[in-house]
């Protein structure tokens, strides 16, 4: 199951794929792959509820790939594998590679297809579909795939959308180097609810290519080594027309990330982290010809992991952030970051995870400048039987920016609020016929402002069947 960047915590979930040996989610977090989620934390963002995605594409925050993960937690609950193995579907078989896919329908209704405030009801109907290959051996991991999500609302037209991606990524073994690779092209959309986004009538389609590199080096002690090195290109489209609004391709940049971190351990799954990361956004036009918006961050992090089999799994991190402008017309950011991520499964039928985080955001919206973010989410998932599961989740998403300088007024760029506040509510259930099909129902009622506007809500609830491999 591709979900592409759901996460607002430091170190989005850039590639989630359900594994058909082991019931858990294998997750990128922005490089290379660690096992991060297992069971649940995914089960209410796998359900199409998530017509109107909490569109977190652009807030940068931590490469935290470079902090690792432990190693050997892909059997963190034997029970619920054993029960996915017996009862799930297994994927095909070709030669050394395992091909997993599926796909699925989805119909139900929206009040509000334009996800702005006094948007228009309609019927909506949701197409997902995805293929992955993995090849797993001693020393190598392999995965390619490539997806494809696609909306389609008959009262409004306007709103109809299609987002795809495509993947590859996998690691090496090189003595006690472990070298983690990523490589994707996604085609994404921005709606007004984004932080900071424009409040436009209309999807707003931009393409994201991702490269991403890490080397884990593992000394003879307890210490390991990760550098990390991150490249994203940005490019949005212009929607046509005459207003100049519309014209988004003043977006177009490229972000650098580069850092290291030191990951320490105590004890087996208790870890100690470190890490230090820089950031460089870069512009590639500057069609008003106002001071450059390139900028340059740093930050210094530390916290604590501890991940092993039983009923709690923690991370937490602090630290230290700031963004500087090669243009002096913009204040310096500066902040203290904090991650905090926990699960609590305190069955093999249950399963609790909650992320908090605080940092920068990237600076290509309205607001030149940035701004600062908080996110938390909290997700539940119980399996009420072998083969009913139900989920229920809430996030809350709040951005607060700068002052634009007025040398921005009368242009895209300006931006008149400077605090805007999401929340999203949301429960359902997948019911397994057998092994390939299943039954999914959901509801997600999301509270709102755009940039520019008062509050509003989206209340979407969608029945779906899908069917895997």
């Amino acid at each position: 199951m591709y979900i592409p960047r759901m996460f607002p915590s430091g170190g989005f979930l850039d590639i989630c794929f359900s594994d058909k040996k082991f019931p858990m989610f294998l997750c990128r977090e922005k490089s290379g792959l660690s096992v991060l989620c297992a069971l649940g934390i995914g089960a209410a963002l796998q359900s199409p509820l998530f017509l109107g995605r909490a569109a977190y594409a652009q807030v940068v925050t931590q490469n935290l790939s470079a902090l690792g993960s432990p190693a050997g937690t892909e059997t963190l609950d034997a029970f619920q594998a054993d029960t996915n193995h017996r009862y799930g579907a297994q994927g095909l078989r070709l030669g050394p590679w395992t091909i997993n896919g599926e796909a699925s329908e989805g119909w139900g209704y929206t009040n509000n297809a334009d996800q702005i405030m006094g948007g228009v009801p309609s019927a909506v109907s949701q197409t997902k579909a995805n293929l992955e290959g993995a090849l797993i051996q001693k020393r190598r991991r392999v995965r390619i795939g490539a997806s494809v999500n696609q909306l389609y609302y008959p009262e409004r037209g306007l709103q109809d959308q299609t987002n795809w991606s495509a993947f590859l990524s996998g690691d090496e073994r090189l003595g006690h180097d472990r070298l983690e690779y990523h490589l994707s092209h996604e085609k994404m959309t921005q709606m007004p609810f984004d932080l900071g986004a424009f409040a436009a009538n209309r999807p707003v389609p931009y393409f994201v290519q991702d490269l991403a590199l890490d080397d884990r080096i593992e000394t003879h002690g307890k210490l390991s080594i990760i550098p990390n090195f991150d490249l994203k290109r940005f490019q949005f489209a212009d929607l046509g027309g005459s207003d100049v609004y519309l014209q988004q391709s003043y977006r177009n940049r490229l972000l650098f990330s580069e850092g290291v971190g030191l990951r320490y351990s105590m004890a087996e799954g208790s870890d100690l982290l470190m890490i230090a990361q820089g950031v460089e956004i870069r512009y590639s036009s500057n069609r008003f010809g106002l001071p450059s918006r390139n900028s340059n961050g740093f930050s210094a992090l530390a916290g604590y992991d501890y991940e092993m089999p039983g009923p709690f799994s923690i991370r937490v991190l602090g630290g230290y952030q700031t963004r500087s402008y090669a243009a002096s017309a913009y204040k310096t950011l500066n902040t203290f970051y904090v991650e905090l991520r926990g699960t609590w499964t305190p069955t093999h039928l249950t399963r609790v995870s909650l992320t908090v985080s605080r940092g920068i955001a990237d600076s290509a919206f309205e607001s030149v400048v940035g701004f600062v973010y908080t996110n938390a989410s909290l997700d539940i998932r119980h399996a009420y039987s072998r083969n009913l599961v139900l989920h229920a989740g809430a996030q809350v998403q709040q951005g607060g920016a700068g002052k634009t300088p007025a040398i921005f007024e009368h242009t895209p760029l300006y931006q008149v609020m400077t605090s805007q506040l999401n929340s999203d509510f949301n429960i359902g259930f997948d019911w397994a016929l057998d092994r390939n099909f299943s039954l999914g129902a959901s509801n997600v009622y999301r509270n709102a402002n755009a940039v520019g506007t008062g509050r509003y809500s989206i209340d979407t609830a969608v029945i779906s069947i899908k069917y895997q491999l």
